[in-house]
C-alpha cells in the first residue's frame, strides 16, 4: 500500500506548481512582448494563478525576474570560480575568460528580456535593484580574487591597487552591457562582446610585470 502523503506535503507541491506556472508564463511574456510591456495581470491570466498569490510569492514583476535569473546567476558564479581556480597564464586572457564566464546564456540574449536590467527598472523595483547589487558584488569580487592571485605570484605591478582595478573591470563590463541593452537591436550581442574584449585588453595592458 502506498504511503499517504501528509497535507503539508500536498500544500508544498501545490505551491511549487503554482510558482512554476507563474515563472513559465512570465518567461514567455517577457520574451514575446518585453519586460516593460508585460503586465503582472497578464502573467496571472496566462499562468491561471491569482494576482494576490503572485504578489505573495514574488512581491512584484521584478521579483519574478529575480527568480527566473537565479539559476543563471549560479551558473555564472560556477564558471567564474573554475577560471579563478585555474586561470590562463596572461592577465588579459584571464580577465577575458572571466568576461566570457559572466555573459548571459544564449537563451537570454533576447533584448525583450534584458529590458528588465535597464537602469530605470532598478530605481523602480527593489528586486531588480537587488539583482544589480548581487551582480556587482560577485563579479567585482571575482575580478578581485583573480587579480590577488596574479599579485601573489608576483605577476602584477606592485603599485596596482587591486580594489581599484577590480572596480574598473566591472565598470567596463557594465558599460558595454547597458550599451547593448539601450541600443535596442542596433548592436549585436557578438559585436558588443568583441568591443568589450578589445577594450579590456587596452585597460589591463601595463598591469602585469
Amino acid at each position: 500500500m502506498s504511503e499517504v502523503e501528509a497535507p503539508g506535503g500536498r500544500k508544498a507541491k501545490s505551491q511549487q506548481k503554482r510558482r512554476e506556472a507563474v515563472l513559465a508564463a512570465a518567461d514567455r511574456l517577457f520574451r514575446s512582448v518585453g519586460y516593460d510591456a508585460a503586465r503582472i495581470e497578464d502573467i496571472a491570466e496566462h499562468s491561471e494563478v491569482s494576482l494576490g498569490t503572485i504578489y505573495n510569492y514574488f512581491g512584484s514583476k521584478g521579483g519574478i525576474m529575480e527568480a527566473l535569473i537565479a539559476p543563471m546567476t549560479r551558473r555564472m558564479q560556477a564558471r567564474g570560480d573554475a577560471i579563478i581556480a585555474n586561470p590562463p597564464a596572461r592577465l588579459a586572457d584571464a580577465v577575458s575568460a572571466l568576461f566570457e564566464a559572466f555573459r548571459f546564456d544564449d537563451d537570454w540574449k533576447s533584448l525583450q528580456m534584458l529590458q528588465a536590467f535597464d537602469t530605470g527598472n532598478s530605481v523602480r523595483d527593489a528586486h531588480v535593484a537587488r539583482v544589480h547589487e548581487e551582480y556587482e558584488h560577485f563579479i567585482t569580487d571575482a575580478f578581485r580574487r583573480l587579480l590577488a592571485d596574479f599579485a601573489a605570484r608576483g605577476k602584477l605591478r606592485r603599485e596596482l591597487d587591486i580594489d581599484d582595478a577590480a572596480f574598473i573591470l566591472y565598470r567596463v563590463m557594465l558599460m558595454h552591457f547597458f550599451g547593448y541593452v539601450q541600443a535596442k537591436g542596433a548592436l549585436s550581442y557578438e559585436a558588443m562582446m568583441v568591443d568589450m574584449q578589445r577594450r579590456l585588453r587596452a585597460v589591463v595592458v601595463g598591469w602585469e610585470t
